[in-house]
């Protein structure tokens, strides 16, 4: 069995990202949402929310210290990597906030919980070689999956992106247990060689 290499989300994956974004949306109108109302990934809208309401949340989370740091992580997913950590290595691919303390807090954050240390910020995904890529956003899927012909692309489920469709040829997984039955069987697979990236390895 060879060691691979695990690439995961955080926000929706690892972190209860909506439920951090609903205490601030429940401050700011009033109102009282709960993670249930949020089904689809854009959650200003699916919760109706006013031009004026969903930018001044969203202006609120890009000034608020603390906020990248408050999260919590969702139930199971501090086993559910541990127990990836038996196959490879294990490092997160996230998409940064327009937020001063972002990603320190979420450096620091992966590390407490998860003993991460490995984190790339970046919206463009595709640039991380992995034997087994999981998001939660489809087009992010889709993207690393065309880069990457071969390798395990997972699109993780959660109420949030019911309304997105599985990105062909990806696995669409909920569980942690399913998320590991997918990495055994690409550790138990053929060693695969890196592929050249943007021109490396071509004739000159």
């Amino acid at each position: 069995m060879k060691k691979i290499l695990i690439a995961l989300d955080c926000d929706g994956v690892l972190c209860a990202f909506v439920e951090g974004a609903l205490r601030i949306v429940n401050e700011i109108t009033g109102r009282q949402f709960v993670p249930a109302d949020v089904t689809e990934w854009d959650f200003t809208k699916v919760l109706g929310l006013s031009t004026r309401d969903a930018r001044e949340v969203k202006d609120a989370i890009s000034a608020r210290r603390g906020f990248a740091a408050s999260l919590i992580p969702y139930p199971h997913a501090r086993q559910g990597v541990r127990r990836l950590r038996e196959l490879g290595e294990v490092f997160c691919v996230t998409t940064p906030w327009e937020n001063p303390w972002w990603r320190a807090e979420r450096d620091s954050w992966l590390a407490l919980h998860f003993g991460i240390d490995r984190v790339h910020h970046d919206i463009d995904k595709t640039g991380y070689e992995a034997d087994i890529f999981v998001d939660d956003k489809s087009s992010n899927v889709r993207d690393w999956a065309a880069a990457w012909p071969g390798r395990a692309a997972v699109f993780w489920r959660t109420p949030h992106n019911t309304s997105e469709a599985v990105p062909v040829g990806a696995h669409s997984i909920a569980s942690w247990d399913a998320l590991y039955q997918v990495a055994r069987e690409a550790a138990m697979g053929p060693v695969r060689p890196s592929l050249p990236r943007d021109g490396e390895g071509a004739s000159p």
